[in-house]
């Protein structure tokens, strides 16, 4: 059951009343956050919550049962929070938050939680930020367990996978640089050895971000799943990773000697050769 201060449960029984959204944010780094849709700062439970990012919830409404609350949260986009690094870098993905309101008139009477969940997409417009809240319920909604599949199931160097990425691991420099082809010094690897890798910016604009490789051929040519939204240039440190396309015998056996740790089903008959002639 769901509790509060007598005296905020007093405020709500008035005719008119004086309530502001307040939000905490903590990020999976363990910082944390905390905004007013209030014009002034507000100090409740030890906790200050800054008005200046000018917080604005869309309508927000709870319903019974386990259907999921989504809603959207829109503050000023000023680069002092969500800087566009930050975004793309994916730093504020699965945040966690807790939404509740209070009487901004009276803070001291503490606050009434609404609504609790994580981040979901986090939108850069002009002039703002929109992220999207995703309700604790969201949960519920994802499914457990395991398919079979073909292709192995498990990313590599996970814990179902148990690879380590040490030897597969390459730390080089760019030479050409391009928003999405990008050539690398000293990968004398095979063509395709990199594809579907990942690489990882160690310096330049692009510190911090990491993207997917498409395609590796010979020459240390790499063409990234999609072009970096910021500027690559030549001498760029970056950190590459050798690609896993999930085969069994391509990858998992003759690239990594990882057989064991498959998580696949490749020699399961499909449904052509269950509902064939015999």
């Amino acid at each position: 059951m769901k509790t509060f201060s007598g005296a905020l449960s007093t405020h709500y029984a008035l005719g008119t009343t004086t309530l502001a959204h307040i939000i905490l944010i903590t990020r999976t780094d363990d910082i944390v956050f905390a905004f007013t849709s209030s014009s002034e700062d507000l100090p409740i439970d030890g906790v200050t919550y800054s008005a200046a990012q000018g917080l604005d919830v869309s309508s927000l409404v709870l319903t019974a049962g386990l259907s999921v609350d989504n809603l959207n949260l829109t503050t000023l986009h000023d680069g002092s929070l969500f800087t566009t690094v930050d975004v793309l870098s994916g730093i504020w993905r699965n945040a966690t938050f807790l939404i509740s309101e209070c009487d901004f008139t009276a803070p001291g009477n503490g606050s009434n939680a609404l609504m609790g969940g994580t981040f979901g997409e986090v939108t850069i417009k002009r002039g703002s930020i929109e992220v999207e809240l995703r309700d604790i319920k969201q949960y519920f909604q994802q499914p457990l367990g395991s398919v079979t599949s073909i292709g192995c199931r498990a990313r590599l160097g996970d814990a179902k996978c148990t690879k380590s990425l040490t030897t597969f691991t390459h730390s080089t420099t760019v030479t050409t640089a391009g928003q999405q082809v990008i050539t690398a010094t000293g990968l004398a690897q095979a063509a395709d050895y990199f594809g579907n890798g990942l690489i990882a910016f160690t310096s330049g604009a692009c510190a911090g971000l990491s993207a997917q490789i498409k395609t590796h051929a010979t020459g240390g040519v790499l063409t990234l799943a999609l072009p970096m939204l910021l500027p690559v240039v030549a001498g760029d440190g970056i950190t590459v990773i050798a690609g896993c396309r999930g085969r069994l015998e391509e990858d998992c056996r003759d690239k990594f000697d990882n057989v064991l740790n498959f998580q696949g089903e490749p020699h399961l008959p499909g449904l052509d050769s269950l509902t064939g002639a015999p």
